[in-house]
Formats: C-alpha cells, sequence, structure tokens
C-alpha cells in the first residue's frame, strides 16, 4: 500500500467516525429534548398536585366550616324542638282543662313593688355615673406613671446640683473633678429627658386625678342612694322570683309576651339561668312601666337614661338564649 493510500484509507476512517458521531449526537438530541418534554409534563404533574393539594385544603376547610355551622344549626334546632315539644305539651294539658287553668300575673304588681322598682332603678342610673374598677385604675396608673417621671426628673437635678457643688470646690485637673464632670453631664441629660416624660405625662394624669375626684364626690353624694338600690333590688327580685315560680308550679297561663321569648314552661336544663333572666326581664318591665302585651321589652325609650339602656341592652342578649 502506498503511503497516499494509507493516508486515504485513515482519512475514510476519520470521516466514518465523524459520521458515526453526528448521529450519535442526534441521537442524543433527540434523548435530551424528550427528556426536557419529560421534565416539562413533570413540572406539569407537580404544579397540578400542588394545586390539588391547596384545593384540597380549602375543601377540609370548608368541610370544618360546614360541620360547625352545621352542629350550630343542630343546637339551634335541637332547642327549638324542644321548645315547640314543651308548647305543643302545654296546649294539650291547657285544652284539656282550659276552664280551671288559672291566668299568671305578670303586668300587675303593688304599688309597693313599683316603689322598689323606682329606687332599684334611679340606683342602677346612679351607677352608670361612676367609674368602673377598671376605669379607676387606669387613672391611678396615669398618675403613678406621672408621678413616677417627675420624681426621677428631681433625683437627676439634685445629683446636677451635687456635680455642680463638686466642679466648683475641686481643682480642673484633679480626679473628683473629672468624675464631676462625667456626672454632670449624665445627669443632666437623664434629668432633661425625664422632663420631657413628665411634661408629656402631666395633661392624662391631670385629667385622671380630675376623673377620680368626681366619682368619689359621686359616691360620696349617692351612698345613700347606692345602698338602698342595692336592697330594694334584692327585694324587688325575690318577690319577682316567687312569683314567677308559683306560676310555673301552678301551670298558669303565661301573657303572650312572655311565652314568645321565655317559652311556656322553664327548660329542663339551664332552668336557673332561665328563671334569673326571666325574673330580670320582670323587674325590667315593673320599674319603666311597660305594658305592652307584645314585646316582652316595650318600643324604644324615649327618655335618655344609661341605666336603662344599659340594662335593656343586656336583657336583649340574654333573650336570644331561649
Amino acid at each position: 500500500m502506498s503511503l497516499s493510500d494509507d493516508y486515504s484509507y485513515k482519512i475514510q476512517s476519520l470521516d466514518s467516525r465523524i459520521e458515526d458521531l453526528e448521529n450519535d449526537l442526534e441521537s442524543l438530541k433527540t434523548s435530551f429534548g424528550y427528556i426536557d418534554d419529560l421534565g416539562h409534563e413533570l413540572r406539569s404533574i407537580r404544579s397540578a398536585v400542588s394545586d390539588a393539594d391547596d384545593k384540597a385544603d380549602e375543601v377540609r376547610s370548608n368541610l370544618e366550616d360546614l360541620d360547625t355551622d352545621a352542629r350550630g344549626h343542630i343546637a339551634d334546632t335541637d332547642r327549638a324542638l324542644k321548645k315547640l315539644t314543651a308548647r305543643i305539651q302545654l296546649m294539650e294539658a291547657n285544652l284539656a282543662a282550659a276552664d280551671k287553668m288559672p291566668r299568671a300575673d305578670f303586668d300587675s304588681f303593688p304599688a309597693s313593688w313599683r316603689a322598689l322598682g323606682v329606687l332599684a332603678g334611679k340606683a342602677r342610673a346612679a351607677r352608670t355615673m361612676l367609674l368602673t374598677h377598671f376605669e379607676r385604675d387606669s387613672n391611678s396608673s396615669s398618675i403613678r406613671s406621672h408621678q413616677e417621671a417627675v420624681e426621677q426628673r428631681d433625683e437627676q437635678y439634685a445629683a446636677v446640683l451635687t456635680a455642680a457643688e463638686t466642679l466648683a470646690s475641686t481643682a480642673f485637673g484633679a480626679p473628683q473633678h473629672a468624675q464631676a464632670r462625667q456626672a454632670f453631664t449624665t445627669a443632666r441629660r437623664q434629668a432633661d429627658q425625664y422632663a420631657r416624660t413628665a411634661s408629656h405625662r402631666a395633661p392624662y394624669a391631670r385629667r385622671a386625678r380630675a376623673a377620680l375626684a368626681r366619682d368619689r364626690e359621686t359616691r360620696v353624694r349617692d351612698a345613700e342612694l347606692l345602698t338602698e338600690g342595692v336592697e330594694a333590688q334584692k327585694q324587688l327580685y325575690q318577690k319577682l322570683r316567687n312569683r314567677i315560680s308559683e306560676a310555673i308550679r301552678d301551670r298558669s297561663l303565661l301573657p303572650m309576651w312572655f311565652v314568645t321569648v321565655f317559652g311556656p314552661v322553664a327548660p329542663t336544663r339551664k332552668t336557673e339561668d332561665w328563671l334569673e333572666a326571666a325574673t330580670s326581664l320582670l323587674a325590667y318591665r315593673i320599674t319603666y312601666n311597660i305594658t305592652d302585651q307584645v314585646l316582652a321589652l316595650g318600643g324604644e325609650p324615649d327618655d335618655d337614661d344609661p341605666g336603662r339602656d344599659q340594662w335593656r341592652q343586656e336583657l336583649t342578649e340574654a333573650l336570644r338564649h331561649w
């Protein structure tokens, strides 16, 4: 074989290897493209799984909310069914002895009872003018906070004077002089800071002192009314409670305004709470002379009585449970 033939053979071999490599490269490109497609599909699947997981969480949350709502509705329905059952039972009993059924008197009371209600109402109105325990503590805290700032300010001013006296009585290069100069600077800076704090807190402290002073004056002025009002309310509640208990015991026909909110009979559960709420309602009606035969609380009051407004709001909230 000649040299040229040898080179020609080698070149052909190289061409063949290059062609094989190009074929392999094309195969790899095809494979990589397939891998890219798989990666894209895998990412899509992961995204779909994540979305499904989020939706599952949302569904679980909605199911929990629905479960809570359902339980609430079931409880409400159970109460309504019990109340309806009691009414039906009472109606059946009433039909069986309609002529013999006594009627509960929850609308006419002796004048002495109404006097107790009026006195208790005045005391209730007076109590709304007093500071609550929280308000008294808050005002006392404002006063203490201001006083503490004043005391800290005065302490630092005293330290400033002490340091100034040392500065005046020692030589400039003496160790005591240098220490006093540092103490003077520190005390002066802190005194100014506490002075600003005290100045900021002063208006709050003044208002707090005025509020506590008014509260003390009101408590002293209305001390007798407040004491008598508590006793009057206690007596009135006991009388009304007895009347309600007797009406339930005697299976008396209850007024429509009473049945509308409390039902025809006392419940088997939370009976004591029911009786307390019913007693408070009667006390409200006797205190403000409510005679409405449909609305338990009567119409919206026209007078400006914070005590009555608060009581009415408390009763409105309590009646929702029955």
